[in-house]
């Protein structure tokens, strides 16, 4: 078909306005792309880790050595202030609780008790607490070990009735005195010492007393014609020890004692 020179300048501007039209939408998306693909590039090759830090960020101080040990010792003593105060609280608890049973049973007490106190007084009596008889009578063992310790059997019946009859005036004179184990020991050691010298003293005076009558009985005969002289070991060690020193005097005691 044949166009008029109209009809075909018309078909070849459209032809040309296509063309330009499809030229600037290649144009404009190879540019969208450049100008896309750096900074998606960017944004995976550049880690958040290794963001600069913001102007005026210090890194954290590494503590020393000293200063370590520093806060240590003030966490334990925090600690042991800590468990001081729960100990102490924990006693005040129990202690609250003791009054808080207390008056509770002083609430419930029957009205029989109240008009008769004497009747108080016996149940009281009868339904205490065995913990202070209890906490006495392992006083008292443990007095009577530490004694025992330093003076074994003097708590036998087998002991010298002269000495037991001066520790018990001993214990009289003391008192409350008595309950102290250390100076019980050294009242009993005295005790003893004295003992021990009386019963050397006495030995003296035996042994002096039948060196007399042996001395008086030796005699010798008239036919004899002079007197005989007899060794007697008894004289002899009356007349040792009276003629001892202070010094020899107490190594004799200490021997007699034992010790």
């Amino acid at each position: 078909m044949d166009l008029t020179p109209q009809q075909q300048y018309q078909r070849d501007y459209d032809a040309a306005a296509a063309q330009l039209d499809a030229a600037a939408a290649g144009t404009t998306g190879t540019t969208t792309e450049v100008t896309l693909s750096p900074a998606a590039g960017e944004t995976a090759q550049t880690p958040a880790a290794a963001a600069p830090a913001p102007a005026g960020t210090e890194p954290p101080a590494v503590e020393t050595l000293e200063e370590l040990r520093t806060r240590l010792v003030k966490t334990e003593k925090a600690l042991k202030d800590t468990q001081a105060w729960g100990t102490k609280n924990s006693q005040r608890l129990a202690e609250i609780e003791r009054e808080r049973q207390q008056a509770q049973r002083e609430a419930s007490r029957p009205a029989i008790l109240e008009e008769n106190p004497e009747l108080a007084e016996a149940i009281k009596y009868v339904t205490s607490d065995p913990a202070p008889a209890q906490q006495a009578q392992r006083q008292q063992q443990d007095w009577q070990s530490i004694v025992a310790a330093a003076h074994p059997g003097i708590f036998d019946t087998t002991i010298d009735p002269e000495l037991e009859a001066a520790l018990v005036a001993k214990r009289d004179a003391m008192g409350e005195a008595w309950g102290d184990p250390l100076a019980v020991i050294r009242e009993i050691t005295a005790e003893k010492v004295a003992f021990a010298e009386r019963q050397v003293g006495k030995r003296f005076a035996i042994e002096a007393a039948k060196q007399a009558e042996k001395s008086a009985m030796g005699v010798p005969g008239a036919s004899s014609g002079a007197a005989r002289t007899v060794a007697n070991p008894d004289l002899e060690a009356v007349q040792r020890i009276q003629n001892m020193s202070d010094a020899d005097f107490a190594k004799e005691v200490k021997r007699v004692k034992g010790y």
